[in-house]
């Protein structure tokens, strides 16, 4: 067998980035990307870089489908972002798994949303629950009239009860 030619170490091309052109991604326990910062991009490789877009817009499909509502505290705000939500799985925006998932949490809310109302009315009163469903639609129609980003059809509510 012929012997094979090794190239010493010291003469072998191990061409390293320099530090300044490494991914800046630092994991949990503090350990840094050793990958090359990916062309077009400051601060990452290729796949960190991937990553910090999906997290960034998943962030704003999550903000979108509160909208103007911030939190799922009423059966108007729970149903609204079911459409936000149908509305952004149509266009493809969100998987399918994680819209099935979300859809999912959505119902749990929908169901719990009675015991909530029938705690609210046995602890603050009867008309505590009316009260801070008004309150909610109330700050989402402010919020509609103020930014002019979102449309949200509010029925006209009659006046409360004195």
């Amino acid at each position: 067998m012929p012997a094979k030619h090794r190239i010493p170490h010291e003469h072998q091309s191990t061409r390293r980035p320099e530090p300044d052109n490494l991914c800046q991604h630092t994991d949990a326990a503090g350990r840094r990307c050793r990958m090359p910062r990916a062309a077009g991009h400051s601060f990452f490789c290729f796949y960190h870089g991937h990553r910090e877009e999906q997290d960034l817009h998943a962030g704003q499909i999550g903000a979108e489908i509160l909208g103007v509502f911030g939190e799922l505290r009423t059966a108007t705000a729970v149903n609204h972002a079911l459409a936000r939500l149908f509305a952004a799985l149509a266009q493809n925006r969100i998987p399918v798994r994680r819209a099935a998932v979300l859809g999912y949490i959505a119902q749990l809310l929908q169901h719990g949303l009675g015991s909530v109302r029938h705690e609210t009315e046995s602890v603050i009163g009867r008309n505590a629950w009316n009260e801070s469903v008004r309150r909610a639609l109330d700050a989402a129609s402010e919020s509609v009239s103020a930014s002019g980003r979102d449309t949200l059809a509010v029925v006209d509510l009659p006046p409360p009860e004195e």
